[in-house]
């Protein structure tokens, strides 16, 4: 944000509106699959027998508090920004690895929020494994003061070509980071009175890795 103290005021007070009316609602839906065919295991032929169970805490996950957000230094976002923490497990019972993937899904997104500077990541076992922001051209360019809204949106977080690998067994800690970037270089008044909501949602399919 720039420097000049009236304006920079002005703008942490209208961000911080913003984010006020920013929410994520949680919900899930993973793949069940649990087939009882004699035959090889394996993913790739119906015929395959095997047992393939993936659940996840999502569901049970608080919802990240839209007025606790705030415009944050991007080098702070692990200890600052606003987190939702599942953990996504395949069961011991399972004879199948898994792959899953992560979205925000029935997203609703104001046009000045498509924004290089509204930033989201994604830890895995304490190591950021993806990030990014909710920038969009399609939407609407960066900069703009437009807060009409697009709804009906995905946005694709751990993508099918990304997909992470999950053992037989295995758990996995995940803890989905969002928050609005500081810039002391730009005039940011533009994010103001932007809205935002989505569902987090994990989807799992059985793998031979």
């Amino acid at each position: 944000m720039k420097k000049n103290h009236s304006i920079k005021t002005y703008t942490v007070i209208a961000v911080l509106f913003v984010v006020s009316l920013v929410v994520l609602t949680v919900s899930v839906s993973y793949s069940f699959f649990n087939i009882q065919v004699e035959g090889e295991v394996t993913p790739d032929t119906p015929n395959g027998g095997g047992k393939f169970s993936v659940t996840t805490t999502l569901n049970d996950s608080d919802i990240i508090n839209a007025a606790e957000l705030a415009l944050i230094d991007g080098a702070n976002y692990l200890t600052e920004a606003e987190k939702v923490s599942f953990s996504i497990t395949n069961s011991a019972n399972s004879n199948l690895n898994a792959k899953y993937t992560i979205d925000v899904v029935e997203m609703t997104l104001s046009k000045n929020l498509a924004s290089k500077y509204f930033k989201w990541a994604i830890a895995v076992n304490d190591e950021v494994k993806v990030s990014g922001d909710f920038a969009d051209e399609t939407i609407a360019p960066e900069g703009t003061s437009d807060t009409t809204l697009v709804e009906n949106l995905t946005k694709h977080l751990i993508t099918e070509e990304n997909a992470l690998s999950l053992n037989i067994g295995a758990t996995d800690n995940l803890v989905f980071y969002m928050w609005l970037e500081n810039d002391e270089a730009v005039d940011q008044l533009y994010l103001t009175n932007g809205t935002f909501k989505g569902k987090l949602s994990m989807s799992a399919v059985p793998s031979k890795n």
